[in-house]
């Protein structure tokens, strides 16, 4: 009796660990279930959507642009350069900004109060984005459940825009404002889409207050500021946890040019580790530089390329390279003129994304030097489209950092931008690391935020510029 006992629990014994093994192959070593993969996912349609937004306006730079800047490798030192907008605010704003991976998102999330009375809400902060737009419950009706809203009819100073008005028909165009207007009293709605398989918001056009933090300790309300009253959300991204998104991309309705209009010109966000809990924060500031990093003098600078049609952060980048050894790509690549070439950074897309002559060299360069050290999992598939192309086993005692060469990115103007390495040989899965990069199919090189994290970014809208330093962000 006690010996058919035994038997049949080593047989079930068996049976789970089979089981296990078919689901999972990290029993094995090999892990299959990627960190982000989900990530990815998500990031798809709104990369084919930016592929499509991105040929507005590439072409030709906004006429007010003034040069492509021609600052030395060492760049021009703060105290000579241009003085920044003045500020209509003592001090600051100074908003927490943190990543959103415990909520299974990619991007990185601010709080602020939108309404009278202020009510609290967890934003995405999006360069790619021209509108802000909250989740909402007002007359119509809504598709949000068990998701936290924005209640419009408990806010003293919210006022929806009429779509009879030239504010709708006209200015708010490039917002997707749609052509509905049943009777003369009817609000300004939109049609906000992120991709033909990405996220699409629908509502209305309104105007609310605004309470933001300073440095001073003391608030600043921004009045009649334009947000989107979202009644739905559609699509494969998933933003449940997310109550809306901040517009911080170049649109005169969007939130960071109102902000730098009356904050000083400048708008600063410095990222931490894309896996980093919520309670690591860091800022999204709108103000003096001087307030922002004491490390700030060792900045340097590249130009903006500013459209008045594109909502986007466009660089104009001359090459890559790793250490000495300059990759051959085709200058096409970087072309903002082309449909498929130019390059913008979004701190909204997680994943940095290449056109296809730069990921092929980038890729063929790095598995050249990583491949004998760190062989391809064998059963790993991904690739480079929908998962990391190049996958291998690395804990954190056995990874040899220094064998993986520096990636430099080399603006036309002289700066270079240097990654950190974490930043694009990634931790996927436990003991799993990957090639970061994925293949852009036309359009436009996006660098996502995950490359982007541990530095410090300045965007100066006043002078088209941007400014990079690397940075703990703590």
């Amino acid at each position: 009796m006690l010996l058919k006992s035994t038997k049949n629990l080593f047989l079930l014994f068996i049976f789970v660990i089979t089981l296990i093994c078919e689901n999972d192959n990290s029993v094995l070593g090999y892990p299959t279930s990627s960190r982000h993969k989900e990530l990815i996912k998500k990031d798809q349609g709104r990369h084919k959507g930016m592929k499509e937004r991105s040929r507005w306006g590439k072409s030709s730079p906004n006429p007010t642009s003034r040069r492509l800047m021609d600052y030395e490798e060492d760049d021009v030192p703060i105290g000579e350069r241009e003085g920044p907008l003045k500020s209509t605010i003592e001090g600051s704003v100074k908003l927490p900004m943190y990543a959103a991976a415990e909520y299974h998102m990619g991007q990185y999330f601010v709080d602020i109060e939108i309404g009278t009375p202020p009510k609290k809400l967890r934003m995405i902060a999006d360069t790619g984005s021209d509108l802000t737009w909250v989740k909402c419950k007002s007359e119509e009706p809504s598709n949000f459940t068990n998701q936290r809203v924005f209640d419009a009819s408990k806010s003293k100073t919210f006022k929806t825009i009429g779509c009879r008005t030239n504010y709708c028909e006209e200015d708010l165009k490039m917002l997707r404002s749609i052509d509905l207007c049943p009777v003369d009293q009817a609000p300004c709605f939109y049609n906000y889409s992120y991709g033909d398989e990405g996220l699409v918001t629908y509502g209305k056009f309104a105007k609310d207050s605004i309470t933001l933090p300073t440095t001073t300790g003391k608030s600043v309300t921004l009045q009649n500021m334009l947000i989107g009253c979202s009644q739905s959300v559609t699509g494969k991204a998933d933003i449940n946890e997310a109550d809306g998104i901040l517009g911080l991309g170049m649109h005169p309705y969007s939130f960071a040019i109102h902000g730098v209009s009356k904050f000083g010109g400048t708008f600063s966000y410095c990222l931490v580790d894309h896996l980093s809990p919520s309670n690591v924060t860091n800022y999204l500031v709108f103000g003096d530089l001087k307030e922002k990093c004491p490390t700030q003098e060792f900045m340097r600078y590249t130009a903006l390329h500013v459209s008045i049609d594109s909502a986007f952060y466009w660089i104009y980048i001359k090459g890559l390279s790793f250490g000495s050894d300059m990759l051959d790509i085709s200058p096409v690549v970087w072309d903002t003129s082309k449909d498929d070439g130019g390059t913008i950074l979004d701190s909204g897309t997680s994943a940095t994304y290449w056109l296809e002559p730069a990921y092929t060299a980038i890729m063929d360069f790095l598995i050249s030097v990583l491949e004998k050290d760190y062989p391809k999992l064998p059963d790993w598939k991904g690739d480079g489209v929908s998962d990391f192309e190049y996958c291998f086993k690395a804990d954190a005692k056995e990874f040899r950092k220094f064998k993986v060469p520096r990636l430099d990115i080399h603006f036309k103007d002289g700066a270079r931008f240097k990654p950190h390495i974490k930043s694009y040989i990634i931790d996927d899965a436990p003991g799993v690391k990957c090639i970061g990069f994925l293949q852009a199919h036309g359009g436009v090189n996006i660098i996502g935020n995950i490359l982007q994290q541990n530095y410090l970014w300045e965007f100066d809208v006043h002078h088209e510029t941007m400014g990079f330093v690397a940075s703990t962000c703590e």
